[in-house]
C-alpha cells in the first residue's frame, strides 16, 4: 500500500465516519422530537380533562346552593348563597342566615298556621303600611314560611312591601 492509497483510505474512513455520525445525530434528534411531541399531546389531553373536571365541580356546587334575597325596600337589597338540607324551609333558611349574618328576627308562631315574620333586622311589619312577604321561584306561596319546602337551586326572596291582600 502506497502512501497515496493510505491517504485515500483515511479520507474515505473519515467521510464514512462523518456520514455515520451525521445519520446517528439525525436519528437521535428524530427520536427525541417524537418523544417530545408525544409528551406534549399527553399534557394537552391531561389539561383538557382537568378543565372539564373543574367546570363540572363548579357547576355542581352552583346547583347545590339557593339564592336567598332580602329586599328591605328603597334599593336596600341583600343577597346570599345558602345550601339547603333535605328538610329546609323558607323560614329555616332565614333563621340560618340571621344567625350566620348576625341580624335579628322577630316572629309570631300561630299553632294552626305556622310562623309569621314580624321583623327582619329591625324592619317591622306595619311601617309605612308595608309587611314582610316571601316568594319562592317568583311565586307567592299560600302557606307560612315554615311550611314551604325549599330545595337546591330555588330562589327565595323576602320583600318588605305593601300587602297584596
Amino acid at each position: 500500500m502506497t502512501f497515496y492509497q493510505y491517504l485515500i483510505k483515511k479520507q474515505l474512513n473519515s467521510k464514512l465516519t462523518g456520514i455515520i455520525l451525521g445519520f446517528l445525530i439525525i436519528g437521535i434528534i428524530f427520536i427525541v422530537s417524537q418523544e417530545f411531541i408525544f409528551f406534549k399531546k399527553e399534557i394537552s389531553s391531561l389539561t383538557q380533562i382537568e378543565t372539564i373536571s373543574i367546570e363540572g365541580v363548579t357547576k355542581r356546587l352552583g346547583e347545590e346552593k339557593t339564592l336567598y334575597t332580602i329586599n328591605f325596600g328603597e334599593g336596600n337589597v341583600k343577597s346570599y348563597q345558602i345550601v339547603p338540607s333535605g328538610n329546609s324551609t323558607a323560614f329555616s333558611l332565614l333563621e340560618e342566615l340571621a344567625q350566620r349574618e348576625n341580624f335579628q328576627l322577630e316572629i309570631t308562631l300561630y299553632k294552626e298556621m305556622g310562623v309569621f315574620v314580624e321583623s327582619i333586622d329591625g324592619v317591622r311589619n306595619g311601617t309605612d303600611n308595608k309587611y314582610w312577604q316571601y316568594w319562592v321561584n317568583g311565586e307567592l306561596p299560600m302557606v307560612a314560611a315554615d311550611k314551604k319546602d325549599v330545595k337546591k337551586g330555588d330562589k327565595v326572596e323576602w320583600k318588605f312591601a305593601p300587602s297584596t291582600f
